[in-house]
């Protein structure tokens, strides 16, 4: 993680002037676990859509993030996307990112330690849906197609692991349609990913719509 940090400063892609944090071009900012997990709080207690809109913001960090870090470093192999998208969210401090499997359309894997989940332990509820949507929407531009994220273990409930997948609609469909539906609301999602997609002066076609 270290010499990827020394490698972005080097490169002039992260930048810390006065009063400004640059990263691939994109202003960024300290922000604390505990006013995201307010956030979280606050969408859980309201349900549903509100969970869905906390994904969503948690998506735009992640597609516009990963998009400009794709584009700076001209990475064209899903191989080397998927390598560098890792690198970039075991850097953000959300835990240790650790790849159980991936492939195009699905990747597994877990987040050890995640200290924002921490700020919810020990609770029974799954709580990342900030996480899940940062996951998918760094996983749409590595994929090349629309991803969405379902956690099935939290650092809240455990102590030590998350545990997600990230998958595209056809996988999707193959898990608990119960556990899906407590977490996506696929149809509400789809028109706010596309109308960011479009936002970004990407195409459509590019992901698969």
């Amino acid at each position: 993680m270290y010499g990827f940090i020394t490698k972005l400063m080097v490169s002039g892609k992260l930048k810390f002037t006065n009063g400004e944090i640059d990263v691939f071009e994109e202003p960024f900012a300290l922000v604390p676990m505990v006013s995201i997990a307010q956030m979280t709080r606050d969408a859980m207690k309201r349900g549903g859509r509100a969970i869905n809109d906390l994904y969503f913001y948690g998506w735009v960090y992640g597609f516009v993030v990963t998009l400009a870090m794709v584009k700076k470093f001209k990475l064209k192999k899903f191989e080397e996307r998927y390598k560098i998208s890792m690198d970039v969210a075991a850097l953000v401090g959300f835990g240790d990112y650790q790849t159980v499997s991936f492939k195009k359309g699905h990747s597994h894997f877990k987040a050890i330690k995640n200290p924002f989940a921490m700020e919810f332990y020990p609770s029974k509820k799954l709580v990342d849906h900030y996480l899940r949507g940062m996951n998918a929407g760094g996983g749409t531009i590595v994929h090349e197609e629309i991803i969405n994220c379902i956690e099935f273990k939290c650092t809240a409930q455990n102590g030590s692991h998350c545990l997600f997948d990230n998958v595209n609609k056809s996988e999707m469909d193959k898990f608990n349609q119960k556990l899906v539906k407590s977490q996506i609301d696929y149809n509400y999602l789809l028109k706010r990913q596309k109308e960011l997609i479009i936002g970004c002066k990407e195409k459509l076609g590019k992901y698969g719509l």
